[in-house]
């Protein structure tokens, strides 16, 4: 499975607001819910999913109901401890 970032932008989502948000994005029925990152003072979420495709992650957004910005498959990741070996 491939992973995908989501950029979302939704200001004035709170924590609370997206603890709510749980049981649905715990479903997983298109796209597989790994991390996010937030900064909800500025309303940016970037959340990294699973899927077979970019395609899957859109449907899981459609289906939460949240208005997504970009989704962009991860082509490359690295850890501090992955970058540091390459020293």
């Amino acid at each position: 499975m491939a992973k995908f970032l989501v950029i979302i932008h939704a200001p004035g989502v709170t924590p609370e607001e997206f603890k709510e948000s749980a049981p649905e994005i715990l479903k997983n029925e298109h796209a597989t819910y790994v991390h996010a990152y937030a900064n909800l003072v500025e309303g940016t979420i970037v959340a990294v999913y699973e899927a077979g495709d970019a395609d899957k992650v859109e449907l899981e957004m459609e289906r939460l109901g949240w208005p997504f910005d970009e989704i962009a498959k991860i082509q490359y990741e690295s850890s501090l401890e992955d970058l540091a070996e390459t020293v």
